[in-house]
């Protein structure tokens, strides 16, 4: 009799056990990432949401203050990266690298490489925002790159490459620009509805043109500016932002053994050897 209940008293336990709830798998969708047990904003990467973190509260400080907190914090950030419109732009200090979305031809006043080609294939352009000087490379980003930049012997030839036709605003740009004008208004704590990220918005009104920032103040990082310039309006939105991507450089690598390219891209066909 006793084994009867205890047998029984196992199985209205493991009755009780298998009738509760199962707290489901967090799966997050990009760009959220998975906090705990819960899927949210870490533009920073340090393990907690950008919602839990305190902002900078606009209502306390001027405008010009807080566009100067903006900036420390940018900068302490050990650089950030962001999509524009296709292309990949990685953000240190004064150094800017465009990352292209597809390969591009570069004219040169030197030939370049062992074909000595006028036209030379690009995939990378670095700035230096001081000195308004660019440099391309063909790194081979991608398999189609490599094949390119090693089959036309371009590996880690620096090509001169036209700056101001070539390079885009970047957000520390915009908050540089506007770090010493008091804003004509403070719109705390909206949601930038491409990321659903809540920012700051500063609306500085100028005589026939006003510029609004979409800032996030944990970042300092400007997510969006739209310049409004007598009803003329265009807009800067930016994407894919993450901080902490570190310092930005070309960066010297031994090339792969790729077949030499013709100048239609097809793999050259080599003479046949005399017998």
């Amino acid at each position: 009799m006793k084994k009867l209940i205890i047998l029984a008293s196992a199985l209205a336990i493991l009755l009780l056990v298998g009738c509760v709830p199962q707290e489901p798998s967090v799966v997050c969708n990009l760009p959220y990432t998975q906090v705990g047990n819960k899927c949210c904003m870490d533009l920073n990467s340090n393990g907690i949401c950008d919602s839990d973190e305190q902002p900078f509260k606009p209502g306390e400080v001027s405008g010009t203050v807080l566009m100067k907190q903006y900036i420390n914090t940018l900068n302490s950030m050990e650089g950030y990266s962001y999509k524009y419109k296709e292309d990949t732009y990685k953000v240190h200090g004064t150094t800017v690298k465009k990352e292209l979305a597809r390969q591009t031809k570069v004219p040169s006043e030197v030939p370049v490489g062992p074909k000595k080609t006028v036209m030379p294939w690009v995939d990378v352009i670095y700035f230096d925002t001081v000195s308004k000087i660019a440099a391309g490379y063909c790194e081979g980003l991608d398999e189609t790159g490599e094949r390119m930049c090693s089959g036309f012997g371009l590996w880690d030839i620096e090509i001169p490459v036209d700056y101001d036709k070539h390079y885009k605003k970047t957000p520390t740009e915009w908050l540089m620009e506007f770090s010493g004008k008091e804003p004509s208004e403070i719109k705390p704590d909206y949601r930038y509805e491409v990321s659903g990220l809540e920012v700051t918005g500063l609306i500085f009104v100028e005589p026939e043109k006003t510029t609004i920032l979409d800032i996030d103040p944990r970042t300092g990082i400007v997510w969006r500016a739209t310049v409004d310039e007598n009803g003329y309006v265009e807009e800067y939105q930016y994407a894919d932002v993450k901080t902490g991507t570190g310092v930005v450089a070309h960066e010297f690598k031994t090339a792969p053994e790729r077949p030499i390219m013709s100048e239609t891209g097809d793999q050259a066909v080599p003479k046949p050897i005399a017998e």
